[in-house]
């Protein structure tokens, strides 16, 4: 039984199953786009930012664990923004935010 406690029946796998191909399709899409460097910090600066809205907006109003889960899409979004400044600028990013 999975781990909510339901069981999998055919057809719920069989509905994740074109999900899951759905999901791989775009992925496969996405990689064929060029995104140069500066696009893709300008991106994730504006995701990241979108990030800070929703937990400043709906964080109080939401469970703790919706939080928690929204503040680690932030750190990976941040983290990986800081990844990519670093290789740009041959810097520390985090020397940036001081």
């Amino acid at each position: 039984m999975p781990a909510n406690g339901r069981a999998t029946t055919s057809v719920t796998a069989l509905a994740q199953q074109a999900e899951e191909r759905s999901v791989k399709e775009h992925f496969n899409r996405a990689r064929h786009i060029e995104v140069g460097r500066e696009q893709a910090i300008e991106s994730l600066e504006s995701m990241a930012r979108s990030k800070v809205w929703w937990l400043e907006t709906h964080g109080p109003k939401r469970p703790r664990h919706d939080v928690a889960k929204q503040e680690h899409h932030l750190a990976v979004l941040v983290q990986t923004l800081d990844v990519l400044k670093n290789k740009e600028r041959g810097t520390n990013a985090a020397d940036d935010a001081r």
